[in-house]
């Protein structure tokens, strides 16, 4: 590719600093289409949209997905309204001075947006997708993407020992104010969470077959529930079983916590930060169990512990601390310190430092970022 001449660099690097400097550009997010169903990763990527449009950036959605369904049903309007482009068919002019959002999953829009000129930035959400889906032969640093966002400390690290060369930033995600303890007494439903059905029956069908004195006992299968729904459920139920522990963050465990019933969850094998204590091991305010087939034993002596009123009181006190954790607020301030006064105001930089180069003489290709 041919070189530029000093003045059309020049121009192009003036015309970025201008508009970083004025918020003139999109921030582009690259999301997937759920069809309609609920995903906290999903919900994740819009709470950043959103709380950035709040601050006067120019954000959009970029999908793949001919008939788009969106998120307008189960997370609702303010987020379905953002502005959205269907790649294939609308024109979306990316310049230098904007930002191409891309999560873990999609590695192949990575190496497809490999020459853009803007700034791309890997949301690390699941760690594990980085080895379901990035070839052998890519890195980040080989497609041009120098920073990356995660969700905690525990995936950092990972991402770090992956590539120790990547710039990682860590935004927490937040848990919607509908998940919050119930005032009233609650009903001694047992909640469980579970995207696997055979999981369910594992736990469900033995704990009845080894103990037929509970056969009065209610449990709820929780999938398919919109936000709500799933939210009322979890408030209104004495206990809350969690199998779910394919995720990096737990986000339906958490939920159930700020909910203040009993959870009894399986052990992840990789926990997220907030579910160990100073030690490194796992908090007390859940039972934690390491197999399916361990439920059947472990629930009689819960729930006999909630009828009897006789949990102990520090289970009760030790979930409250999680009751302000992982707020709305709390990540908003984290998306300001991220997105705005360190990735922004370094691409700001940058373009700064790249115009003095050039003001001295120091030419740069068309392949430069």
């Amino acid at each position: 590719m041919a070189e530029m001449t000093k003045d059309e660099m020049l121009g192009i690097v003036k015309e970025s600093i201008s508009n970083l400097k004025e918020k003139n550009f999109y921030i582009y997010f690259y999301v997937l289409d759920t069809k309609g169903n609920p995903s906290s990763s999903l919900e994740y990527i819009y709470q950043t949209a959103y709380v950035l449009k709040n601050h006067g950036y120019n954000v959009a959605m970029l999908h793949n997905e001919k008939d788009f369904i969106g998120v307008g049903d189960w997370l609702g309007e303010e987020y379905a309204n953002l502005k959205h482009y269907f790649i294939e068919k609308d024109n979306v002019p990316i310049r230098p001075y904007d930002f191409l959002v891309i999560p873990e999953i999609f590695a192949n829009v990575m190496i497809q947006t490999k020459k853009l000129p803007c700034k791309k930035i890997l949301l690390v959400q699941n760690y594990n997708h980085i080895c379901e889906f990035m070839p052998v032969s890519v890195t980040p640093e080989t497609l041009g993407i120098t920073d990356a966002i995660v969700t905690t400390k525990e995936q950092e690290k990972k991402v770090k020992d992956y590539f120790p060369n990547l710039n990682t930033h860590i935004v927490s995600p937040s848990i919607k104010p509908v998940f919050r303890p119930f005032d009233g007494p609650k009903k001694l439903v047992v909640n469980v969470i579970s995207k696997d059905q055979t999981k369910f029956n594992q736990m469900v069908k033995p704990f009845f077959w080894k103990n037929p004195m509970y056969s009065w006992v209610s449990f709820k299968d929780v999938r398919g529930f919109t936000l709500e729904e799933f939210a009322e459920v979890l408030r209104n139920g004495a206990i809350t079983i969690w199998a779910d522990d394919d995720t990096n963050f737990g986000y339906t465990l958490l939920e159930a916590l700020k909910c203040g019933g009993l959870v009894i969850a399986k052990t992840p094998t990789h926990p997220s930060d907030w579910m160990l204590d100073e030690n490194g091991d796992f908090t007390n305010n859940i039972v934690w169990f390491e197999d399916v087939d361990d439920v059947s034993k472990l629930l009689p002596s819960v729930i006999r512990s909630w009828t009897k009123d006789d949990v102990p009181e520090d289970v009760y006190e030790n979930q409250k601390y999680f009751f302000d954790k992982y707020t709305e607020a709390e990540q908003e301030k984290e998306i300001e310190e991220v997105y705005i006064n360190q990735i922004f105001a370094k691409r700001l930089t940058d373009f700064e430092e790249v115009k003095t180069d050039i003001d001295n003489n120091v030419f740069l290709t068309s392949d430069s970022e």
